[in-house]
């Protein structure tokens, strides 16, 4: 499939860029044995290859370029060991519209909610809104994206299935109304960012596909995002707040309704200019608080701490080969949290360590 979708472009492309990112990981869990008890010992110690990308990105002509991702990982779910699924699959057309520094992008593409579109995974963990199930990293769909006038920012405007690159077609039978999104980042100074972001999204379908009768499990969602980002010096620190408020029409008297928020704040210093060496320590710090939801009450604390040495880079100075290690402890309030979570069996200590390396190359 990778021959026959470099071969196509070849054809009709000006330039091909291929390239590629594979996370080669060790993880170890450990927490309680059993319910209510400090008695704790390795859940799981495992070597897998937890993300392996592989990504083709076509330049048409001057305003068009296509990209195409595959995303290659370690599974128990086949037996092979091994899964791939589709990631990206767009198409950009630039100055479609008369607005300047716009472009229009179709097919599977980012979802510009948060911090999940520019992730980099300096720490190995998930954005906060992929974490907590908020947004998808990506989706089918259509969105408009583009700067703001004298490089105060971008903005995207998207419409998306809402669903995830993990669904489409007959998986979406159950799901007959679209995501539409707004996102906005805003530079006002050199080293600061400011971003908001809102999303409206259903889940199930109002009235029963078979006998018409209202559909209890239907549910419509608002999710919003403020995020601030500083970078001065060696320091850039990272916070997100999330909100979600989910409301359930056909559950009588709202009893099923409920909101939730969270909040990540992440600091990453680079002590590249007092040893010579590209090294990272961070942290990171979330709060997650579900305790409005009768479905599935739980509040939860992380703390994570990590070291990066990116010891191999490429001519734009960007790591091509980076070693990572972090540790994750998360605890839920046995006071707040629901009898399945306070009971200890879901708190964990995680330590993980991860060789990443990338390639890319440009044919023209």
């Amino acid at each position: 499939m990778l021959l026959i979708a470099v071969l196509s472009m070849s054809l009709v492309a000006q330039e091909i860029k291929i390239s590629g990112e594979m996370w080669n990981r060790w993880t170890m869990d450990s927490g309680t044995t059993a319910a209510d008890t400090m008695n704790t010992s390795i859940r799981s110690n495992t070597l897998s290859l937890e993300r392996g990308y592989f990504g083709l990105e076509a330049k048409f002509t001057e305003t068009v370029k296509g990209r195409f991702t595959v995303d290659m990982f370690s599974t128990d779910a086949l037996k092979d060991g091994a899964g791939l699924k589709l990631k990206y699959a767009y198409v950009d057309f630039a100055n479609v519209l008369p607005i300047p520094d716009s472009k229009i992008t179709v097919g599977l593409q980012k979802v510009y909610f948060g911090s999940i579109y520019d992730w980099d995974y300096t720490i190995i963990g998930k954005a906060p809104t992929d974490e907590y199930k908020i947004a998808n990293s990506a989706d089918y769909g259509i969105s408009l994206n583009g700067y703001l006038p004298s490089g105060l920012g971008d903005y995207a405007l998207g419409i998306y299935n809402g669903e995830g690159y993990k669904n489409w077609g007959q998986n979406l039978k159950n799901n007959t109304e679209l995501a539409y999104l707004a996102n906005v980042r805003l530079t006002p100074i050199p080293g600061l960012s400011l971003g908001g972001s809102f999303m409206t999204n259903s889940s199930e379908r109002e009235e029963s596909i078979t006998t018409g009768a209202a559909n209890a499990a239907y549910n419509r969602q608002m999710l919003a995002d403020g995020l601030a980002r500083i970078a001065f010096g060696p320091l850039d620190l990272w916070a997100e707040y999330i909100s979600k408020s989910v409301e359930y029409p056909n559950v009588a008297a709202g009893t099923a309704d409920y909101s939730a928020n969270g909040l990540m704040v992440m600091p990453i210093v680079s002590l590249k200019n007092y040893l010579g060496k590209d090294i990272q320590i961070l942290g990171r710090w979330d709060r997650w608080d579900e305790t409005d939801n009768s479905a599935n009450r739980n509040l939860s604390e992380t703390v994570t701490a990590g070291i990066n040495y990116n010891f191999m880079h490429n001519e734009s100075a960007v790591p091509a080969m980076q070693l990572q290690m972090n540790y994750s402890n998360r605890t839920y309030d046995a006071d707040e949290s629901a009898a399945s979570y306070a009971n200890g069996l879901k708190d964990y200590a995680q330590l993980m360590l991860q060789l990443k390396w990338r390639f890319s190359n440009t044919i023209k």
